[in-house]
């Protein structure tokens, strides 16, 4: 667990809870109740409420992809250790599309007004909790909340898992740019950030930025964990975190109690943002274009080591198994391959945070023709400034990074090949 402070990391053992009181995954007896809300614009909105005797309440929105199974178990796991849940999805409320764009579209006002409303009909204190791109309309509600200038400090904070809060996808090789009307935040923050998700290594910097906005932000790296809440079973390592949440969790709102939450927003910044939208050609490459020495173990358990890519056009691949779009250009780059044969170019794919058992799982379903190496910790991601996948390099053959692109496409198209022959040329 850290804390940001002068922009450096400190630990604090009071949340590390070695020892943790593990609550078993067994069958849960539903003890819920539905409410209907009306807020402004006569909208109803349906929420699941988990009751609990004590003094919190919890306001729960649901990430791009809405609720699973996995949130409601753990909320009444929550809520058995005496804190309240409401549970609300607004993208279905408002009939907008399950996805991350639908999430920053959102403003922040139903938010506000939620907040309020749980308190008016509880007398409890607040926390926000969301994942993923749900984060956005978190800070924004929160923000909003201290725009309707409440009497009392009636909210807690917010508690993240792995947040998603860019202004754009990554541009390769750049720090990632968040979206600034979700940064002008002040409220106490804590942020679970799985170790094995692809937006790990954002951590440290986005713990930073919101800390230079005036918020005090914490910080937990789950270990060995991609994401809480599969559509699937939950893998022994995940079901074992899993477990530990509800006390976690209430460690986190007993931390945030003690940091003031304030009452006044802080002044919004206007910042113009670029059009936000992956790549969906090779681009020029922006960032340093020398490019990191390469030391990892391929899938058979054979070292390799890369210092100089002269001589040959190199395409460095990142990638996961979990990734569709990963999965999806895998023909492609294997037709390429074929294409290339005999020219002098070379195909490195390196995967991110996966064992080299699951990825021989994974080659029994789908042919990849082109070496995999392996990424475990992730370090080899962070020193190339990967935070999304699949992010392809091409280096050319003067050993610098000349394209980059942050999204799948077809690679053995016409326009790609004759950019990369042209990088052939002497």
């Amino acid at each position: 667990m850290f804390q940001i402070k002068a922009f450096q990391i400190r630990f604090y053992s009071s949340l590390l809870l070695c020892g943790l009181l593990l609550i078993p995954a067994t069958v849960i007896g539903k003890t819920t109740l539905n409410r209907t809300e009306i807020l402004s614009d006569n909208i109803d909105f349906e929420i699941t409420v988990y009751p609990a005797t004590g003094n919190d309440a919890i306001l729960w929105l649901a990430p791009g992809y809405g609720f699973r199974n996995g949130q409601y178990e753990l909320a009444e796991l929550i809520a058995k250790q005496g804190t309240e849940v409401w549970m609300v999805d607004l993208t279905e409320m408002l009939f907008l599309p399950h996805g991350s764009q639908s999430m920053r579209k959102l403003t922040g006002k139903y938010v506000a007004e939620l907040i309020e409303r749980i308190y008016q009909r509880t007398g409890k204190k607040i926390l926000l909790m969301s994942s993923f791109s749900g984060a956005v309309p978190v800070l924004r509600g929160a923000r909003q909340w201290q725009l309707s200038k409440p009497k009392t400090a009636y909210l807690t904070g917010a508690v993240l898992f792995s947040p998603v809060m860019y202004a754009k996808a990554p541009v390769l090789g750049q720090n990632p740019v968040y979206l600034p009307d979700v940064m002008v935040n002040n409220i106490p923050v804590m942020i679970f950030q799985g170790e094995k998700s692809g937006n790990r290594w954002q951590l440290s910097y986005l713990l930073e930025q919101l800390y230079r906005q005036g918020a005090p932000v914490y910080g937990q790296m789950m270990h060995g964990i991609t994401s809480l809440f599969y559509r699937d079973k939950r893998n022994t390592v995940t079901d074992h975190y899993f477990r530990s949440l509800p006390l976690r969790i209430n460690q986190a709102i007993k931390l945030l109690k003690h940091t003031s939450t304030s009452t006044h927003a802080l002044k919004k910044i206007n910042t113009i943002i670029e059009h936000s939208s992956l790549d969906s050609e090779l681009m020029p490459f922006r960032g340093n274009t020398h490019p990191h020495t390469i030391k990892l173990y391929n899938i058979k358990g054979k070292r390799i080591e890369i210092s100089d890519f002269k001589h040959k056009v190199t395409l460095v691949n990142f990638w996961a198994t979990w990734c569709p779009p990963c999965v999806k250009e895998i023909p492609s780059l294997n037709r390429l391959k074929k294409q290339m044969q005999g020219k002098p170019f070379e195909i490195i794919s390196i995967n991110y945070a996966e064992s080299s058992a699951q990825i021989n799982s994974f080659l029994k379903k789908f042919n990849v023709k082109f070496p995999i190496l392996l990424d475990p910790d992730g370090i080899t991601s962070k020193q190339w400034k990967v935070f999304v996948f699949p992010s392809t390099f091409v280096i050319g053959r003067d050993g610098k990074i000349q394209y980059g692109i942050n999204a799948a496409i077809e690679w053995d198209d016409q326009g790609t090949i004759k950019k990369l022959e042209s990088l052939m040329l002497p």
